[in-house]
C-alpha cells in the first residue's frame, strides 16, 4: 500500500488519503491473529452532513415565483373582502332607508331642524 503516488495532488487530498490508508492499516486483520472479539455491536456511523451549496439564479427565480403567487392569493382574498363587506353595507344602508321611508314620510330629521332653525347668529 505504500507504493502511491500521491505528488500531483493537492495537499488536502494527499492528506485524506493518506489518512484512509493509516486507518486501512489499524484495521487491517493479519492471517493467525484472531481479530477483536466482542458482543457489543459497532455504532453506525452517520453519514457525512450534506453540503450546503448557494442558490442559484433559478432557485432564486422560483422563490419569487411562488411569492408572488402568494401575494397574489392574498390580493384576491383582500378583494373578496372587501366586496362582501361593501355588499353587507349596502344591505344595511338599504334596510335603514326602507325603515326611516316607512315610519316618517311627513318630514326628515333635517326639515325638522330647518324648521327649529331661528335667524339669531350667537
Amino acid at each position: 500500500m505504500s507504493n502511491i503516488n500521491t505528488e500531483g495532488l493537492p495537499p488536502e487530498m494527499q492528506a485524506r488519503i493518506a489518512e484512509i490508508i493509516e486507518k486501512a492499516k489499524a484495521n487491517a486483520i493479519h492471517p493467525g491473529t484472531p481479530g477483536p472479539v466482542s458482543n457489543v455491536p459497532s455504532p453506525v456511523s452517520q453519514p457525512p452532513a450534506p453540503v450546503e451549496r448557494t442558490p442559484t439564479l433559478m432557485d432564486h427565480v422560483i422563490a419569487l415565483r411562488q411569492e408572488v403567487d402568494q401575494l397574489r392569493q392574498q390580493v384576491g382574498a383582500m378583494g373578496q373582502v372587501t366586496e362582501a363587506v361593501g355588499n353587507a353595507v349596502g344591505q344595511m344602508y338599504a334596510m335603514f332607508q326602507q325603515q326611516t321611508s316607512l315610519t316618517d314620510q311627513s318630514a326628515t330629521y333635517s326639515q325638522n331642524f330647518q324648521e327649529q332653525v331661528t335667524d339669531e347668529d350667537y
